[in-house]
């Protein structure tokens, strides 16, 4: 809608009815339950509701949308209450509008499929776009936010005065009042008067404590919830508090890791004996992200978001699986989830996957993140170990060191590469880390350059054999030895673990107690070498925090502190904060267990993002229950353990189970590894310089 100056209406645009439609001109009828189901609880994020008012401008074909609102503030401050009156959310388009009869029949009326109705269908009006809405209550979206949403908007046929103008305002207030009391919104100053353009016009105030994202943040948000270019289509955001700055929505820019992108054109979804067409890509981040919109897959129907996923809902025990989930990112564009049949959720944050199609999807995606995870994990050591060789400067230090012994030069890279592997590629950000690494790849380089060792004194007659062959059984026993202490250790904690499940009995600190001593229990990719300071570090500054903003003592760890139970066990793994709930052998977690822990996320995610020094080296927070039994919780709860991405559950013989499966590999690599060193030692001595020893010989060469 335009600024032009409204024109007084003189003839009434369509018929007005009976007297009691003169004296309330617009109706809604609508249970106090609706309102707080789909709007209020559904969309309770500033960039979910603009989202939703953006659609409904694409849907009426504007080509032009401003957005002016406040950026990086809360909408409602307790402290300030006057200066909050005054925010304001402003979104204007030029879209074809509603007259008075559309605002009733349409915008007034909640719940109605508009691809049904007759003067509606599944494509825009004039410039037949597939059309985004489609259940009927993304209009009650603002609701999550504020108390008072106003409307004018300009539309129908133009005629000399220009276009009809509806103006209505809601009052959240009064249409909860009653649950089946029909509710007329009051009409406005404009309402009833001309304009000399088409277009809507949608005001917020009178809001909850709400906060709009700073700018980059917003930007991320709004672009993640949208997967569509168009010539004639255009979203202008301002910051209402410094209108010189604004962004113009565009794609979401994700910083991709080299050589793992799969195109997804060419890639259908087998469905009975057809195939359905996506397009997209699915790829590794170089970093993992912290904020949720980036993270994961995104879904998308008719250009907009409908769900997200890290892994399709494939289970453990694949290649790169740990990785996979901490960086995998990419879209997905499949038009028939949002077509003749609906599977898209009511807030837009999911599809049915139980669904025939969602079942199809699911079993497509398992195949590629799978090759996914394959593809990118050789991509991830070369993309760590550009990054190590870049801050440690290791090549150049290599070549002033020892500018002479390549042999040296390549064993220490060779070391440092495989030291590298495994960490977490922001710890490579730390120099302290990095200068661990680099030294550790020095100490262990001679032991790898020994064959090469070998080789060259066997060029030489004059050297005797019998030394060299006793160096490098020393290093190889030495090596053999380290080795084998991590798989004894590794196999007694496996013992350890299963004894514990066997037994009922069992109570919830020697499962702490374990867990927290063995990480790799569930992250079998973990290394002492992610584990550095920092996480004792969050540990006690957490705590602190947590008992100065809610005066609860808080204890994370069940090593350190054995004078009181711990609350849970905070653990770390590749940019993860893992907050670990562990209940005893055969326990029903109970509602209020799930939303406690639920809590502890919540707390911990603000005290990081409200820490940005330590929140920086942990982009990801994420609750895990190990707890046999998930059957008592409520729908709610039931339902947010299994949609919300940052928290998983495992029952005691799962973990169990998985740990066994993770661990099988590398213990059979370590047998193996001794079965060749001990057919070496047996074996006769190889040939040197073209001459065998005699077992008699005093050791040297004859």
């Amino acid at each position: 809608m335009s600024d032009a100056p409204q024109l007084p209406l003189e003839e009434e645009v369509g018929s007005q009815g009976a007297a009691t439609a003169e004296q309330h001109p617009y109706t809604m009828k609508i249970s106090r339950l609706t309102i707080d189901k789909l709007g209020i609880k559904l969309y309770d994020r500033v960039s979910a509701v603009l989202a939703e008012l953006i659609s409904n401008a694409y849907d009426a074909d504007a080509e032009d949308v401003q957005i002016s609102l406040p950026w990086g503030v809360f909408l409602y401050d307790p402290k300030l209450p006057t200066a909050s009156s005054q925010l304001e959310i402003v979104i204007k388009d030029d879209g074809h509008g509603m007259t008075r009869s559309e605002m009733n029949e349409h915008y007034l009326t909640v719940g109605a499929d508009r691809r049904t109705r007759p003067d509606g269908g599944d494509r825009s009006r004039e410039k037949l776009r597939p059309v985004m809405g489609r259940k009927g209550i993304g209009k009650l979206a603002p609701f999550g936010i504020c108390k008072t949403v106003e409307i004018i908007s300009s539309g129908g046929d133009e005629t000399d005065q220009g276009y009809a103008t509806s103006h209505i305002i809601l009052h959240l207030p009064d249409m909860l009042t009653d649950t089946d009391r029909e509710y007329h919104p009051t009409p406005g100053a404009l309402d009833g008067t001309w304009s000399e353009s088409h277009g809507t016009t949608v005001k917020l105030r009178d809001f909850s404590r709400k906060r709009v994202p700073a700018k980059e943040d917003l930007d991320r948000q709004l672009a993640a919830r949208f997967g569509l270019e168009r010539h004639d289509w255009k979203v202008c955001v301002t910051d209402s508090t410094n209108p010189r700055d604004s962004f113009v929505l565009g794609r979401l820019m994700v910083d991709l890791m080299p050589n793992t992108r799969i195109d997804l054109d060419g890639r259908p979804v087998p469905f009975n004996d057809t195939f359905l067409p996506v397009k997209g890509y699915v790829a590794y981040t170089l970093k993992p992200y912290k904020d949720e919109y980036m993270a994961g897959v995104r879904i998308y129907s008719r250009g907009k978001f409908v769900a997200k996923t890290r892994e399709f809902g494939i289970g453990a025990g694949f290649t790169g699986e740990f990785k996979l989930r901490s960086y995998i990112v990419g879209e997905l564009h499949a038009e028939w989830l949002d077509d003749d049949e609906d599977l898209i959720r009511s807030d837009r944050q999911d599809i049915i996957w139980s669904s025939d199609l969602g079942e199809a999807l699911s079993a497509w995606g398992k195949q590629l993140v799978k090759e996914l995870a394959k593809r990118s994990d050789e991509a991830a050591r070369q993309e760590k170990t550009k990054l190590f060789m870049e801050k440690s400067d290791l090549p150049a230090k290599l070549m002033s060191t020892a500018p002479g012994d390549p042999i040296y030069r390549e064993a220490v890279t060779e070391a440092a590469e495989l030291l590298v592997k495994d960490v977490d590629p922001d710890s490579l950000n730390n120099p302290e880390q990095v200068e661990r690494i680099a030294n550790l790849a020095v100490s262990l380089a001679p032991h790898r350059s020994l064959l090469e060792a070998l080789r060259e004194v066997a060029k030489s007659t004059e050297t005797t054999v019998d030394a060299v062959m006793e160096l490098f059984k020393k290093a190889r026993i030495a090596e053999m030895y380290s080795l084998g202490q991590v798989a004894a250790e590794r196999l007694e904690v496996v013992a350890k673990l299963e004894s514990l499940v066997d037994d009922r009995a069992t109570l919830e600190r020697p499962l702490q107690e374990l867990i927290e001593q063995a990480p790799w229990i569930l992250a079998p990719e973990w290394t002492p070498l992610g584990m550095n300071e920092s996480l004792k570090r969050v540990r006690s500054s957490f705590e602190s925090w947590y008992r100065k903003n809610t005066g609860i003592r808080l204890v994370t760890t069940a090593i350190e502190t054995k004078a009181k139970e711990p609350d849970f066990v905070l653990l770390h793994d590749s940019g993860i904060l893992w907050i670990v709930e562990i209940k005893r052998m055969g326990y029903h977690l109970t509602d209020a267990e799930f939303l406690n822990a639920l809590g502890y996320l919540v707390s911990l995610s603000n005290f990081l993002d409200s820490n940005p020094e330590l929140g920086d080296q942990f982009p990801i927070r994420r609750l895990t229950f190990v707890v046999d039994h998930v059957d008592r919780l409520n729908y709610a709860s039931a339902s947010s353990l299994q949609s919300d991405p940052r928290i998983t559950h495992r029952t005691w013989h799962e973990l169990l189970d998985s740990t066994k499966r993770s661990h099988k590999d590398f213990l059979a690599r370590v047998e193996s590894t001794r079965h060749e060193w001990d057919a070496a030692v047996e074996a006769p001595t190889p040939l040197v310089g073209g001459q065998r020893r005699s077992p008699e010989d005093d050791g040297r060469l004859i």
